[in-house]
């Protein structure tokens, strides 16, 4: 009897989806536990105990704990090696896993915008006032408190410097995009290198970045043959059927 799975997940995390990829295309079960980045629910003490960097995804497989998506996903594809997604050979593994280094660039640069564009309007539907309580009763770090009311305020990065990121994060799709001489990142096989970055790549447009196909076609043609795939389908659900 295999020792029971549990991920602790959060819908909008592109980190937790590729964790949820993963486990698809391994046919794999698990048990579901939200944790609400929008309340901060990642920096609760109970939950730092299982993963002191407060972020998810986190992953319990028995008795082990296993943080950080890459970590995960290589813990995943060693224990559970059918069908293998790091590629045996070592160039080819070492590729997919530069791809995953790009990604976590790539993130970076992203990360500044989601706030800016995507979590400050949608905290400010409430009250100020409401969402700094949910955040108090989460942590009494005063760093993430004021982290949260300055995302709320819109003050996290001014507006010249996110038209400096969305300029860095075109230049990642232009890598993609000369990168790309096959239906996969690797070429002709399918690995964690796509499984890793297709899902940051999706989220462009929520932050206003359209990838316009007449520019991008190879990256569009390899997004969408991505997409199609019942593993990346059903991984937009926390909990797929």
């Amino acid at each position: 009897m295999r020792e029971p799975i549990v991920l602790y997940d959060f819908h909008g995390s592109p980190c937790a989806r590729r964790v949820r990829i993963v486990m698809l295309e391994k046919g794999l079960k698990w048990e579901t536990r939200l944790v609400d980045l929008t309340k901060m629910e990642q920096k609760r003490p109970e939950y730092l105990k299982l993963n002191p960097n407060g972020l998810v995804p986190t992953l319990v497989h028995g008795e082990r704990v296993i943080y950080e998506s890459n970590v995960i996903s290589e813990y995943l594809d060693a224990v559970f090696p059918e069908p293998r997604l790091y590629p045996e050979d070592p160039w080819l593994c070492a590729r997919a896993k530069m791809w995953q280094a790009f990604e976590l660039a790539m993130a970076k640069e992203y990360r500044p915008l989601m706030y800016l564009r995507v979590i400050g309007p949608l905290d400010r539907q409430r009250p100020k006032d409401e969402v700094m309580r949910d955040v108090r009763r989460s942590t009494d770090d005063p760093a993430h408190i004021d982290w949260v009311s300055r995302v709320y305020d819109g003050t996290v990065i001014d507006e010249n410097e996110a038209t400096h990121l969305a300029s860095q994060l075109y230049r990642r799709i232009d890598h993609i995009e000369s990168s790309l001489s096959g239906d996969f990142l690797l070429g002709d096989q399918f690995s964690i290198a796509d499984i890793s970055v297709y899902p940051r790549v999706a989220m462009y447009p929520l932050v206003g970045l359209q990838i316009d196909a007449a520019k991008y076609p190879r990256t569009v043609r390899w997004m969408s043959s991505i997409a199609s795939r019942p593993s990346f389908k059903r991984s937009n659900r926390v909990r797929p059927d």
